[in-house]
């Protein structure tokens, strides 16, 4: 009989000290609190706030919410946004308990490093030429499939002059001592050779448009006897000498230029 009152005791006793460790354990966990009570921040800056200490099924259940927008926003992640100068409250509300973080915002500081400007790299002569030749094979291909009778050799001079450079100077399909066709049809972009001098397209009647906008470098643009209504060389600055229709509109060529109309 006392050994069995002994083991009882001894259980009991057990029993005691494991829910006092529980209860100890218990009263130690630690409170939920928001990770700042305040934040300054200036107009555009972010922050990333959190509610400490939940569980991760309570994490799942955070709402944020911010009072008023207009000064600061939130995310439903937590990501505050400064968008105008004054004071707001952001609160993160966990089932019936809110926790808040004042926030300030403030104009940007004056002495602010700018955001530093990238300046693209400028193009070697070599890296220029390759793209003058891989541009004039891709019109040339082009103007072929529609029918054009032109040379598909880049280095024809009766079509193509180049530079020591490598760079397209001179683009004629045209055959000024005689009224020749040579089927080329549509807009004619030259836009993208910076350093074509001379563009004669005279009796190619299929031409309905060109376009030689930025072409500093320009000096001769013949364009006769083919169906291009209008040609704008405001950009243009070197250009000399063009030949058109009587009826084709030339927009904004200097008082220098000559202007020759058949």
């Amino acid at each position: 009989m006392n050994k069995l009152a002994k083991h009882i005791a001894i259980v009991l006793s057990a029993a005691m000290v494991l829910t006092s460790v529980q209860g100890s354990t218990a009263g130690a966990a630690k409170k939920a609190k928001i990770s700042n009570s305040k934040l300054t921040l200036e107009v555009g800056q972010t922050r990333k706030l959190s509610v400490k200490n939940l569980t991760k099924k309570q994490s799942k259940k955070v709402k944020w919410s911010s009072n008023p927008k207009k000064i600061a926003q939130v995310s439903r992640t937590g990501k505050v946004t400064a968008k105008k100068k004054g004071v707001a409250k952001v609160i993160a509300k966990v089932g019936k308990k809110k926790y808040t973080c004042k926030v300030t915002v403030t104009e940007k500081s004056k002495n602010a490093t700018p955001t530093p400007t990238m300046t693209p790299t400028p193009k070697t002569k070599e890296q220029l030429a390759k793209e003058d030749r891989e541009n004039l094979d891709v019109m040339v291909k082009r103007l072929v499939a529609d029918g054009a009778n032109i040379s598909t050799n880049l280095d024809d001079t009766q079509f193509y002059l180049w530079n020591e450079e490598g760079r397209l100077t001179t683009l004629r399909i045209a055959d000024i001592e005689s009224t020749n066709d040579f089927g080329v049809k549509g807009v004619i972009d030259v836009s993208c050779f910076t350093a074509l001098e001379k563009l004669e397209l005279d009796n190619n009647r299929g031409v309905t448009e060109v376009n030689v906008r930025g072409l500093t470098t320009l000096k001769h643009l013949g364009i006769g006897y083919t169906s291009v209504k209008t040609v704008d060389v405001s950009t243009n600055p070197n250009l000399e000498r063009i030949y058109c229709n009587k009826d084709t509109q030339v927009i904004g060529a200097s008082s220098t230029v000559s202007i020759g109309r058949w």
